[in-house]
């Protein structure tokens, strides 16, 4: 509960601070900020050694892949497709192909799954970014033909994500924050333990400050832009998108300790990754591609709280 007042609080903070200034320019140091605050302390837990856990779970880790990446996707472009706005589509496209999340490791370990397997299925998922970035970029490419082209009109210059390579994320969030832990185990094991201790305290102020960050920018600023039947289009595409993703994660997994795990990464997305993936699109793909992310973390947090309940009862 804790967790989801401060990132509402910073929703709400971040939204106003950009509404009184004019939204501040994006700068790619809240990626730096994210992968060393969020990333690095869980990759200091992280041995490559664990990867051969993965063949204990295969089942488990092989229906997180399916799931999430096949099924979950082609859902993701149906519900996209049926709204005809390519924004709303490459947001929910973007959605899918980015299960967990920062908080999904709170909810497993409150729920009484298995964390290790949680983990695991965590680090995966990190590791397919790079696929997944290089996949998104050719959305527009592939996908364009089969929408009417985007209104850019209320985004003017938003440039933010020029030039930024399909490999940039990937290096900044996994690779720069997997090379600084293991520096950290190696010369620094007094600040790995602190940070071990404190970790929880880091990590809502670490979510605090990248959140309030990412609503205060001018992109998110473009919610104030649309009209209301687009907002409410992709309200309704949103919640349709995670209703089926949290049907699937209730009919396809168990109530065991794997079950849970694999649950958790399937009802839930990693939305603040999205966000910041999402900055360096919003100018080719209209206000309409950031409204999905925005809505889908009101839609994950209250049912997420809803679902842990469900699974502790």
């Amino acid at each position: 509960m804790k967790q989801i007042i401060v990132i509402v609080a910073a929703i709400a903070l971040g939204l106003l601070a950009g509404k009184l200034h004019g939204g501040y320019t994006f700068s790619s140091l809240v990626c730096v900020a994210a992968g060393i605050f969020l990333v690095t302390p869980s990759l200091c837990k992280f041995n490559l050694s664990d990867l051969a856990l993965i063949k204990n779970h295969m089942p488990s880790v092989a229906k997180n892949l399916w799931v999430n990446y096949l099924f979950l996707t082609v859902i993701a472009l149906v519900i996209g497709y049926m709204s005809q706005d390519i924004g709303i589509a490459a947001a929910l496209f973007l959605l899918a192909l980015l299960p967990g999340g920062g908080m999904v490791m709170m909810w497993i370990k409150q729920s009484g799954a298995n964390v290790k397997l949680g983990f695991i299925i965590f680090m995966l998922n990190l590791i397919l970014l790079l696929p997944v970035t290089l996949i998104f970029g050719q959305f527009q490419t592939l996908a364009g033909g089969f929408f009417p082209a985007p209104d850019l009109g209320a985004v003017g210059d938003l440039s933010a994500g020029k030039g930024i390579m399909p490999l940039a994320p990937f290096v900044i969030l996994i690779v720069i924050p997997f090379v600084l832990s293991r520096i950290a185990l190696k010369f620094f094991p007094g600040v790995v333990k602190f940070t071990s201790k404190h970790q929880q305290l880091i990590s809502k102020i670490a979510i605090f400050g990248i959140v309030f960050y990412l609503f205060s920018l001018s992109t998110s600023q473009l919610l104030f832009e649309v009209s209301l039947a687009v907002f409410f289009k992709a309200v309704i595409a949103t919640a349709a998108f995670y209703a089926v993703a949290i049907g699937a994660a209730i009919f396809l997994t168990d109530n065991s300790d794997t079950g849970k795990a694999v649950f958790w990464h399937i009802a839930t997305r990693y939305i603040t990754l999205a966000l910041i993936l999402a900055v360096f699109n919003v100018e080719t793909l209209g206000a309409s591609f950031i409204l999905p992310i925005m809505i889908a973390y009101f839609i994950q947090m209250g049912s997420a709280g809803i679902l842990s309940k469900r699974q502790n009862s």
